[in-house]
C-alpha cells in the first residue's frame, strides 16, 4: 500500500491506530466466545501459569495490564466462575485460582479463533518486512517501558 508522502502519519498515530484497529478486531473475536478483555487477560495469566496462581498475584496482574481495581478483578473472577472455566478456593491459605480443564478447552478455542481473526489482518505482507516491524516495535515498548519508568522514580 502506498501512502502519499503528505498525508503520512508520525509514527505513534500509525502504531495508536493500528493498535486500536487490531484491538477492536481482536474484541470482536472475544465477543463470538461471549467473552471480554478482562476475561481474556484472566484465562490467559491462569493459562501461561499452568498451575494455580493466588489471588493477590492475579489482581495485581491484572491491574498493571488493564488498571483493573481489586473489586473490578473480583467481578471477573466471579464471572470466569460462574461459567465454569476457573476453579477458585478463597477457602485456601492463598485464595488461589486455576483454570478448569473446561475452561482450558474454552481458552484454547477462544486463542485459535483470536489468533485467526488478527493474523488475518497480516495476509501478504513479506514475512521479512512483519520481522522487522516486530523488531521495531519491541524497541519502541522497552524505551517507552524505560521512559515511564524513569517519570515514575520506579
Amino acid at each position: 500500500m502506498t501512502v502519499n508522502p503528505e498525508s503520512r502519519p508520525s509514527l505513534g498515530r500509525a502504531f495508536g491506530e493500528t493498535a486500536r484497529l487490531i484491538g477492536k478486531l481482536h474484541r470482536r473475536a472475544l465477543a463470538d466466545f461471549d467473552s471480554d478483555f478482562p476475561t481474556w487477560m484472566l484465562l490467559t495469566l491462569l493459562w501461561e501459569a499452568g498451575a494455580p496462581l493466588p489471588l493477590d498475584e492475579v489482581a495485581k496482574e491484572l491491574d498493571r495490564g488493564l488498571d483493573l481495581a481489586e473489586p473490578d478483578t473480583m467481578l471477573v473472577l466471579e464471572r470466569a466462575v460462574a461459567a465454569g472455566h476457573i476453579a477458585y478456593r478463597p477457602e485456601s491459605a492463598s485464595a488461589e485460582a486455576e483454570l478448569t480443564e473446561a475452561g482450558t478447552d474454552h481458552f484454547t478455542a477462544l486463542y485459535a479463533h483470536a489468533r485467526k481473526v488478527t493474523d488475518a489482518v497480516f495476509e501478504g505482507i513479506d514475512p521479512a518486512e512483519l520481522d522487522t516491524a516486530l523488531t521495531v516495535v519491541l524497541a519502541a515498548r522497552e524505551r517507552a517501558a524505560a521512559a515511564v519508568g524513569r517519570l515514575s522514580g520506579a
